[in-house]
């Protein structure tokens, strides 16, 4: 039985990792990654990098060009060469617009049909894992939101056709930090910069304080993200700030920069005033 798990960077899946390490023989675990089509910071990558040499090895997945449309052949259909590396950006052209909220699918596309497409190829016919059984991980918590509210433990994944199994659903943040230490690995540098997301940068879901962060400390993200908007013609950002239907990202980070509800300026965010730790959860040494 080969153990799959979905490994971004973050710390749920990095503790869903060593949850699943501690269990199974190393040889039947996959730990795997997809970089959300480059999208991610650089610092990210270079974490799961250093962890495929430290700890245990991560298959980086790229996406591809027919990862876009489920059926076969189409990206040739419509004159793409279907092998061809399909990126944050590239996606964002062939869709004509960013990915928001209530249509987010840059998972789906970047992220969960790159990996179901890799485990064909490696369990599926003539494939090097032809015949093995497996079953797949992933670090979902109950606490993250209320659509994962009431995950259980184990369900079938249609998606994937196998078993899925949440082991940490139950856990807090908390727990999932203090569970990596105690087994002597570093996490994602960006959770001690104050960070709360720590996937895409920025991610369509960032709220003020990451957007923010980002200005601040990795000005080129926000710049790639303007190149987003020249390029599309389309807002990276669903509508946010109080009477604008829709908004650029200068104008999210002017929002940004107030208190709750929009109006109100915050002078500690608008100057740059941080406190001495900015960890979310208390990382700070």
């Amino acid at each position: 039985m080969k153990h799959i798990v979905g490994f971004s960077g973050g710390i749920d899946s990095q503790a869903c990792a060593r949850w699943v390490l501690n269990r199974y023989p190393k040889d039947d675990v996959i730990l795997t990654n997809t970089n959300a089509g480059r999208n991610e910071s650089p610092l990210t990558d270079a974490f799961v990098a250093e962890y495929s040499r430290t700890v245990h090895p991560v298959t980086v997945i790229t996406a591809r060009m027919k990862d876009i449309w489920e059926t076969e052949g189409y990206a040739e259909i419509r004159g793409f060469d279907s092998e061809e590396e399909l990126t944050f950006g590239r996606m964002i052209a062939i869709k004509g617009r960013p990915p928001s909220r209530k249509a987010q699918f840059c998972t789906s596309i970047l992220k969960l049909r790159p990996q179901r497409r890799w485990m064909r190829e490696q369990f599926g016919p003539g494939g090097p894992l032809e015949g093995e059984a497996y079953t797949r991980y992933a670090g979902v918590r109950r606490d993250e939101s209320a659509a994962r509210a009431h995950a259980p433990f184990v369900q079938w994944d249609e998606f994937y056709d196998c078993e899925l199994h949440y082991p940490i659903t139950d856990w807090s943040k908390a727990m999932c930090f203090a569970y990596v230490e105690a087994h002597g690995e570093a996490y994602n540098p960006l959770y001690k910069l104050g960070f709360s997301r720590v996937g895409c940068a920025p991610c369509i879901n960032s709220g003020k304080d990451d957007i923010l962060l980002w200005r601040d400390r990795f000005p080129d993200m926000i710049e790639k993200v303007r190149g987003y908007e020249r390029d599309s013609g389309r807002t990276f950002f669903p509508p946010c700030v109080p009477g604008l239907a829709m908004n650029t990202i200068d104008e999210v980070i002017a929002w940004a920069e107030t208190s709750r509800g929009g109006y109100q300026p915050n002078m500690l965010r608008m100057f740059n005033e941080r406190p001495a730790c900015e960890s979310k959860y208390g990382l700070c040494e």
